[in-house]
């Protein structure tokens, strides 16, 4: 019996005990205040402009007409079709022409190998 009373106590000590502090509590459906136009626009400068992707790279050219394809960056696809933003204009045996924001890019295979032909830093200092 002492020891069924001396339980009850203790949980109920603790009950008291992990009571959070008194603070207000928020009201979940109201919005909360907006930021201040100076903070906003000191994060806007603290910001880094990001560099902008690498272009895409043409892995494959499979021709046949009007129904050619393109392998970019691991997606094949057709002509009038979007990869990463770019819309694809034209394939054939000289590359894949894509545009995006009025500029076009043609990308060819030999972009590829002059890619794999430079040596790298590393290459230099070897023996």
């Amino acid at each position: 019996m002492k020891r069924a009373v001396f339980i009850t106590l203790l949980l109920a000590a603790g009950i008291g005990a992990a009571e959070p502090a008194l603070r207000p509590l928020r009201d979940p459906f109201v919005r909360p205040a907006l930021a201040t136009p100076a903070a906003a626009a000191a994060a806007a400068a603290a910001q880094v402009p990001a560099e902008p992707p690498p272009p895409p790279r043409l892995r494959a050219l499979i021709l046949n007409g009007t129904r050619s394809l393109a392998n970019i960056d691991g997606d094949v696809v057709a002509a009038g079709e979007q990869i990463a933003g770019y819309t694809v204009l034209r394939i054939d045996p000289r590359g894949a022409l894509i545009a995006r924001g009025g500029k076009q890019l043609l990308l060819t295979i030999e972009d590829q190998r002059a890619d794999r032909a430079r040596p790298s830093s590393q290459d230099k200092d070897s023996p």
